[in-house]
């Protein structure tokens, strides 16, 4: 065994192997991104930031009651529409998504057709100086889907 380990070191058997490795990666395609000027666009099935259609919202609060971290906040009053209705208005919809498990279930349990909440918005790029500012969406940022280029939301789909 040690004549072995002795001429394994003699001949930098070793040192070939990990010459080979890199020999052969050396001449294959690179596959690296150049990130800031090119993006990838992520799958369809990529689970991005939440966002939210304050018009879709009905302000049932089932998404914040599904929730199983209880990390979306939702505050709304009864105001008078000009017919004399009593309508919801949205006052505060927040998500912490510093506990937040990218689960779903919001999602799934939001009641309106098309979706007023959904998370397969291909955003990934939250970065920010402060954590406080990425981790923690409000109403603000929910709603800033519509100048983005590559959100869609959720269309409705005729069954026939």
């Amino acid at each position: 065994m040690a004549l072995k380990r002795w001429l394994d070191r003699l001949t930098l058997l070793d040192l070939f192997d990990g010459l080979s490795v890199t020999g052969r990666h050396l001449f294959k395609k690179k596959v690296t991104i150049q990130y800031p000027e090119q993006k990838k666009l992520p799958s369809d099935r990529f689970r991005g930031m939440f966002r939210l259609d304050e018009e879709r919202c009905i302000k049932c609060t089932l998404c914040a009651i599904e929730c199983p971290i209880n990390i979306i906040y939702i505050d709304w009053h009864n105001e008078k529409n000009p017919q004399g209705k009593s309508v919801k208005v949205l006052d505060r919809f927040d998500v912490d998504l510093k506990r937040c498990m990218f689960c779903q279930l919001c999602e799934e349990a939001c009641p309106t057709n098309p979706k007023s909440i959904w998370l397969t918005t291909k955003t990934y790029e939250m970065a920010a100086y402060d954590r406080n500012d990425s981790l923690y969406l409000d109403i603000r940022k929910l709603t800033d889907w519509r100048a983005a280029e590559n959100v869609k939301p959720f269309t409705v789909v005729e069954q026939g």
